[in-house]
């Protein structure tokens, strides 16, 4: 059976530099396909990097596709934002050949199963995580047996949406084949696109080292699950390891949504990488939650080549934690950011603004926690309502989105409608504001110059700068410090030239 496995990679951003990563769900997939069927499963993994507005550019990439590799079978994953390009390879696969069996899977499929099947071309979505579904209704097909009412899916019968019973979760991750890095283009990203911490590509590797998270943050995606599963410490390593022998990877971005649940085991695998002997530099670009840091942690993972960490902080109203369900403790997560900056390591900040009911008062709270602490970068997010969110049913409640059609396109930096006690108007001028009086400063700036070049490149850093200088819409005779103006002024010519467009990614 020949399987083609599509990542629908789509952004908004690419005007300035568009960002894209190799689909580590997809090699997960195609790693457990081959050790199940062997070479009864001819698996080929394929990346659509899209760009807005260009469904013929994208339907005849994806007819070349497939008329190179006549597929038995097609899976595809999405993020929310790609849903057009989605349907329009769903489309395309289906008027190519009826008889493909189309199946979907990731962020967007499992959230809103009707939406993704409401098309027609899809045959079936994928809920939740997919080996064991994926293997089990790969056998079904090899012998010719009916597979609707297999475990964690969802399909349309009679025009409903039927779904099956859960899926138990794969309690034991060791269990798991690494991903299958034969089957992408380590080069193909490279020099092209930002990784998830905004370097420019270079050949890396993602490591998901657990899945699921206990937390019950409102605006989280629900695909792994609320039950933690970890990785052995020492399989971890075999995997690092893996690549760096093979491959010769030296970065390793990890990518789990809570890598320090269990700080001792976070621990433990600073200290193999340590004697491993290996010259590696990690990064956590989403994995860390900052109230469950001690400085013991940050000194470990500083040993072990940590060299760039995200904190997600989303707001410092402690009303507003409580209603997103996040339930951060303020106090700790601020000193977990001193920690992290003076071992030396780049911080950036994720703050999101729009919150249900949120007042303006309480985003000047998140603004001025922002600029109080010491991150390096900090990214002001604007809240988007997904579908199949909490956050989402919480906006429903207030009188938002009771009409079918809800935009989730917009990305999370293009300022949208919502249940916030403010009006579109004011939502833009804090994003502004925001950026302005957090990034402009003399502390700051000494900060960045001092900490940026120990792991981003200089044309990195000129990114770096950039970003603020535009999606501030601010002009240097607005900046006070003469020793700030001197420094971004270069950027603000440049700015000036080529990018007076709307909105700008931070």
């Amino acid at each position: 059976m020949r399987i083609l496995l599509i990542d629908i990679l789509r952004t908004s951003l690419e005007e300035v530099w568009p960002s894209a990563e190799h689909s580590l769900g997809l090699m997960y997939l195609a790693a457990s396909l081959k050790r199940e069927f062997g070479r009864s499963a001819d698996v080929k993994i394929w990346s659509l990097v899209s760009k807005p507005r260009q469904p013929d550019h994208d339907t005849r990439i994806i007819l070349e596709q497939l008329e190179e590799f006549q597929p038995d079978l097609v899976g595809m994953r999405s993020l929310s934002i790609g849903k057009d390009v989605f349907h329009v390879a769903a489309r395309t696969v289906k008027h190519w050949n009826p008889h493909c069996l189309l199946l979907a899977g990731g962020p967007y499929p499992t959230d809103d199963p009707p939406d993704a099947l409401g098309s027609g071309h899809v045959d079936c979505v994928v809920l939740g995580e997919g080996e064991v579904t994926l293997n089990t209704l790969v056998a079904r097909l090899m012998k010719r047996e009916r597979w609707e009412d297999l475990p964690g899916i969802a399909h349309r019968k009679n025009g409903r949406v039927l779904r099956t019973v859960p899926r138990p979760a794969i309690a034991d991750l060791d269990s798991l084949p690494l991903p299958d890095y034969s089957l992408i283009d380590l080069e193909r990203f490279s020099n092209q696109f930002l990784t998830f911490t905004s370097k420019i590509s270079r050949p890396h590797g993602n490591i998901m080292t657990t899945r699921g998270c206990p937390y019950r943050c409102a605006y989280c995606h629900n695909i792994l699950g609320k039950t933690f599963r970890a990785r052995s410490p020492e399989n971890v390593l075999a995997e690092m390891r893996f690549l760096y022998d093979t491959y010769g990877l030296t970065d390793f971005q990890i990518i789990d949504d809570i890598f320090n649940l269990d700080m001792n085991r976070a621990k433990t695998i600073c200290d193999l990488i340590v004697r491993s002997g290996m010259n590696v530099t990690l990064s956590f670009p989403n994995a860390i939650r900052g109230d469950r840091v001690d400085e013991e942690l940050i000194e470990k993972m500083a040993a072990a080549g940590t060299k760039f960490i995200s904190y997600a902080v989303e707001t410092a109203s402690p009303r507003l934690q409580k209603l997103i369900q996040k339930n951060l403790n303020l106090d700790k997560m601020f000193k977990a950011i001193d920690w992290t900056t003076k071992a030396g390591i780049v911080t950036r900040g994720f703050f999101m603004i729009g919150f249900p009911t949120e007042t303006e008062a309480e985003v000047i709270q998140t603004i001025d926690y922002a600029k109080a602490s010491s991150l390096c970068g900090a990214t002001f997010f604007t809240v988007v309502y997904f579908p199949g969110t909490e956050l989402y049913r919480i906006a429903q409640s207030l009188g938002y989105f009771q009409k079918p059609g809800y935009d989730v396109q917009r990305d999370y930096v293009n300022v949208g409608d919502g249940p916030y006690a403010f009006d579109l108007a004011t939502l833009t001028a804090l994003k502004k504001k925001a950026v302005r009086e957090f990034a402009f400063t003399r502390e700051r700036i000494d900060r960045v110059l001092s900490l940026l070049p120990g792991y981003f490149t200089q044309r990195e850093i000129d990114g770096f700068f950039m970003a603020y200088v535009v999606s501030s819409r601010a002009s240097l005779e607005e900046i006070q410090d003469e020793n700030v103006r001197r420094v971004v002024r270069r950027y603000f010519v440049v700015a000036e030239k080529f990018s007076k467009k709307s909105e700008f990614y931070v």
